[in-house]
């Protein structure tokens, strides 16, 4: 039954194609990108410098991903996603390759109130007193040293990780911080990186590292940079690189064939099929994603073992809460009072008066049309502590799937090996947040790799 579906599909696509052919609705490339998110706007910008030619294929109506920046009249701006970027050598000649302006990255809020966002109401004991931003050095130094063992995750990827993987990595991350007896503060701050896993204390200390591991503290001491006029503008400069005819929007491939002559045939949405020597998969990996993809039964079977968490960030009108206030969610009832999925992790100011950002996790099969309600009704709830606070959701961005990640058995038994393993067969390529940490300059980092692989060369990841 399996062979015969199998059959059956491969059959379609061909006579498809063939309609496709006789209609001449036909891209030729060297290389067709399938994403254009961070990972997938990176390559093909990376791509054209190297000479190749690319399509890019892209389900919304702007390149972008996990971005997304609200525009208000007066000029400000509010990001719903991604806020900015290491500042390291890659993400700096990155930004300057499109003539980006960029500046150090600083947060906004200048105080902090702890709310039990069950409740609505302030905590006033809490499990170990926040202290100031400086006093945390000593801790996360700490923390670093601790970190030394796992040089391997130096890049927050998955590709130099030894065989066997050390148990402990494997290991829910509570008993990591037991272990190196981390304080409350420390944890606070790991969680405000890493809270996407969901229940942070039972999350393999893998996934946290690939989160808030060595990279991200060193990038941390460095500082952080972001566009002038926001990350929007990475996106709108790279479509003019990358060129409108060469990307297709509000498109997705629906069929994919490897033809005896080597040339991989793409059919697209909307009735165009791409011919490329080359296919980069840039968006994450999960079964429904790969389902139009060639793959083998073994392929599948192996992306078939992804998890991941439900991701929403919305903008809401605070009229009646105090700008320059973040609001931190603690839940007295759990371990450090670190709420658990489904859970608003705080409410920060981003700079604009009158509004905050909500960023809610969640377990995958968490029903998308309740994102606006829980949010909402979280922020309602503070009338009580701020009487007048009059909420309003102005925009919630849908950033599903994050945080992938598979079983402790599965990591054992070499998923990560095989995945990479996967690299370059059949003159497919695989990049973004399924194979790195889910950070653009780690991703961009990676995805320079790939490219690498792709026009078989060697260089430093940041030559441009």
């Amino acid at each position: 039954m399996l062979v015969s579906s199998f059959c059956m599909r491969r059959l379609a696509v061909a006579v498809l194609l063939a309609l496709a052919e006789a209609e001449e609705v036909i891209i030729k490339r060297d290389v067709c990108i399938l994403g254009g998110g961070s990972a997938g706007t990176f390559a093909a910008v990376s791509l054209l410098d190297r000479g190749k030619t690319v399509v890019v294929v892209e389900p919304k109506d702007v390149l972008g991903g996990h971005t997304a920046t609200r525009q208000f009249h007066n000029g400000s701006y509010i990001e719903l996603g991604v806020q900015g970027v290491f500042w390291d050598d890659l993400s700096a000649a990155y930004l300057e390759r499109l003539r980006i302006h960029f500046k150090i990255l600083r947060f906004k809020g200048s105080h902090t109130d702890y709310v039990d966002f069950k409740t609505g109401q302030k905590v006033t004991s809490r499990d170990g007193s926040s202290i100031p931003p400086l006093k945390l050095v000593p801790h996360i130094i700490l923390y670093s040293l601790a970190l030394l063992k796992f040089s391997y995750l130096n890049k927050a990827r998955y590709d130099e990780l030894p065989d066997p993987v050390p148990e402990e990595l494997l290991r829910p991350f509570g008993e990591f911080a037991a272990k190196h007896k981390l304080q409350k503060p420390l944890v606070d701050f790991i969680f405000a990186f890493a809270g996407g896993v969901g229940n942070l204390f039972e999350t393999p200390l893998l996934y946290v590292l690939q989160n808030f591991g060595a990279p991200h503290v060193k990038a941390l001491m460095r500082g952080y940079i972001t566009p002038v006029t926001g990350m929007h503008e990475v996106y709108s400069r790279a479509e003019e690189v990358i060129g409108r005819d060469n990307i297709l929007f509000k498109s997705k491939a629906w069929g994919v064939v490897h033809q005896d002559d080597g040339t991989i045939a793409i059919s697209i949405t909307g009735g165009a099929t791409v011919f490329a020597k080359q296919l980069l998969v840039a968006f994450p990996l999960t079964p429904e994603n790969t389902e139009p993809l060639d793959l083998d039964e073994s392929e599948r079977a192996l992306f078939r073992k992804w998890r991941w968490k439900g991701f929403y960030s919305a903008i809401v009108n605070t009229t009646g809460m105090p700008d320059g206030l973040d609001v931190i969610n603690e839940d007295p009832d759990q371990r450090h009072s670190l709420p658990l999925p489904p859970f608003l992790g705080q409410l920060q100011y981003m700079g604009v008066p009158g509004y905050h950002v909500g960023r809610l996790v969640a377990d995958s099969d968490f029903e998308p049309r309740h994102a606006h309600y829980h949010i909402l009704n979280d922020v309602l709830r503070m009338k009580n502590t701020y009487p007048d606070l009059t909420p309003e959701i102005v925009v919630i961005a849908d950033h599903r799937p994050t945080s992938m990640s598979v079983s402790v058995e599965d990591i054992r038994d070499g998923f990560y090996r095989r995945l990479y393993e996967m690299q370059g067969r059949r003159g497919v390529f695989y990049t973004g947040s399924s194979l790195c940490s889910d950070y653009s300059s780690v991703i961009w980092n990676y995805t320079a790799k790939v490219v690498n692989m792709m026009v078989g060369e060697r260089r430093v990841t940041y030559g441009y």
